[in-house]
C-alpha cells in the first residue's frame, strides 16, 4: 500500500512507543526506580495543589476504581498521600508528598526540556498547532461512541 508512512494511526502508535521509551529511560530510571511510568498521567495530574480521586478520574476519563489502584501504588512508594476533604468528609484529596513533589518537579523540567527540543525541531508555532490538533483529536474521540462495524 502506497503512502503507509503517513497513516495517522501508525504515526500515533510510533510516536507513543518512542515517547514511552523516552519516558522510561529519561524519567523513571533515575531517582525513583520503583515509579511505574504508566502512573505518569495520574501522578502529573495531581500536581502541586492536590486533587480529589473523583476529579482525577474525570480528568483522565477513567474509573475511580482504576485511579484508586494506582493511588495505592503511589502511596506505597511515598509519592502521594491522601487526606479527607475539608469540604466533603466522604471525599479524599490527593497530595504529593515531599518526595513526590521533588519527583514531580524533576519530571516537569525534563518534559519542558523535551518540549523545547520539539520547538527547535519544528518551530514554536508549528509545535503549538500540533498540540491544538492533538487536543481536537482527543476531544473527538472522547465524544464518539465507536463500535465494530
Amino acid at each position: 500500500m502506497e503512502g503507509t508512512d503517513r497513516i495517522a494511526a501508525k504515526l500515533v502508535y510510533i510516536l507513543k512507543r518512542l515517547t514511552d521509551e523516552w519516558i522510561n529511560k529519561q524519567l523513571c530510571c533515575g531517582d525513583q526506580p520503583c515509579f511505574n511510568y504508566s502512573h505518569l498521567p495520574l501522578f502529573m495530574s495531581i500536581g502541586t495543589t492536590g486533587m480529589s480521586n473523583s476529579a482525577l478520574a474525570e480528568r483522565l476519563n477513567v474509573t475511580k476504581q482504576a485511579t484508586s489502584k494506582i493511588i495505592k501504588e503511589l502511596e506505597a512508594t511515598n509519592m502521594v498521600r491522601s487526606e479527607k476533604s475539608a469540604t466533603d468528609a466522604r471525599s479524599m484529596v490527593l497530595y504529593l508528598t515531599p518526595d513526590g513533589e521533588a519527583f514531580y518537579n524533576h519530571i516537569k523540567s525534563q518534559i519542558l526540556a523535551l518540549e523545547e527540543q520539539y520547538k527547535k525541531l519544528v518551530g514554536a508555532k508549528n509545535y503549538e498547532i500540533a498540540i491544538d490538533v492533538m487536543l481536537k483529536l482527543i476531544s473527538f474521540h472522547e465524544t464518539q461512541n465507536f463500535s465494530c462495524q
